[in-house]
């Protein structure tokens, strides 16, 4: 009797669902978004009286403003000269991070227009078939109507969990590719210290160019898992740490710079991305045992209501 009418309501619950989803994303982007831009407009300021006292300092890449830093003998004059790098490099990242993050908004907001109008779709949907329900059914339809939204509640959620996952494994993947570049330059700075000479400088300076722009992915990525993550229901007894994704970039290149200083050195950027990976494998970790949990709970809602219309039908 309510098949075809159930299908329309479940095709339409899910638009509310996906509906509800990407708000919670945009907003979360918003607020990076409103962040991002008022730490663009302290490192403009910043960078201006910067640019006064180095000249082109915007035009030079990661490269050359290693080996300038290098070149500065006195200690004082090495020091101002790290800083206006360091704002420099945080400039340039929060300014691509906004574009990623205003790409995202731009597109979410086009996917979500299409889901809009599934809420007044669904209510309409629901007066109908419980109407006929109550006409033609001895059962308690607001009992299945509360344990049908908790099912769709737990199914909504492990799909928020499994896409929170794949975000993750997407940022798994681009600090590994970090970690190999920043080992590979280790491993020439080595050698340059025995020796190497200019080739081993190139290929140095080449490794670190590649984190470099590693870096700006991991970052991008990680506004997208944190996005992901805001949207997730936490189990209580499952807490998830994500302080500081949205920032590490500043972290990663304050360590390099200062690692630079003392032989030119990258250790405080090794470890600053092996304690990310640390940090996203373990929220990974807890993504899993929160599927498992929530899993669970769904096949018994399913379970409790397949009994409740059997036993009162």
């Amino acid at each position: 009797m309510f098949e075809e009418l159930n299908k329309k309501l479940e095709e339409n619950r899910l638009g509310i669902g996906k509906y509800q989803r990407l708000g919670n994303k945009l907003n979360d982007y918003r607020k990076q978004l409103d962040g991002l831009e008022t730490k663009r407009t302290e490192l403009k300021q910043q960078f201006e009286k910067e640019e006064n006292d180095y000249n082109n300092l915007s035009k030079k890449s990661l490269n050359n403003l290693l080996l300038e830093l290098l070149n500065k003998k006195e200690k004082k004059e090495a020091k101002e000269y790290q800083e206006a790098v360091a704002v420099k490099l945080k400039l340039e990242e929060a300014e691509k991070q906004i574009a990623n993050i205003l790409l995202a908004i731009r597109n979410l907001e086009e996917e979500r227009v299409s889901f809009a109008g599934c809420e007044n779709t669904y209510r309409k949907l629901y007066e109908q078939k419980y109407k006929l329900m109550a006409e033609n059914v001895p059962i308690n339809s607001e009992k299945i109507k509360t344990a049908e939204e908790q099912i769709h509640s737990l199914s909504q959620n492990l799909t928020e969990i499994d896409e929170a996952v794949k975000a993750g494994n997407l940022v798994l993947n681009k600090i590994k590719d970090t970690e190999e570049s920043l080992d590979d330059a280790h491993g020439w700075g080595t050698f340059d210290l025995l020796g190497g000479g200019l080739i081993s400088d190139m290929m140095k300076y080449s490794h670190l160019d590649d984190a470099g722009c590693y870096i700006s992915e991991v970052q991008s990525l990680l506004h997208q898992f944190h996005s992901e993550l805001s949207d997730i229901k936490m189990d209580e007894n499952i807490n998830i740490q994500i302080d500081g994704f949205t920032k590490f970039a500043d972290y990663f290149f304050d360590g390099l710079l200062a690692d630079w200083m003392v032989q030119s050195k990258i250790n405080s950027s090794i470890s600053s991305v092996a304690e990310l990976h640390s940090k996203v494998d373990s929220v990974l970790s807890k993504l899993k045992q929160l599927k498992s949990v929530t899993e669970t709970s769904l096949q018994q809602a399913k379970l409790e209501l397949e009994n409740f219309v059997q036993n009162n039908a």
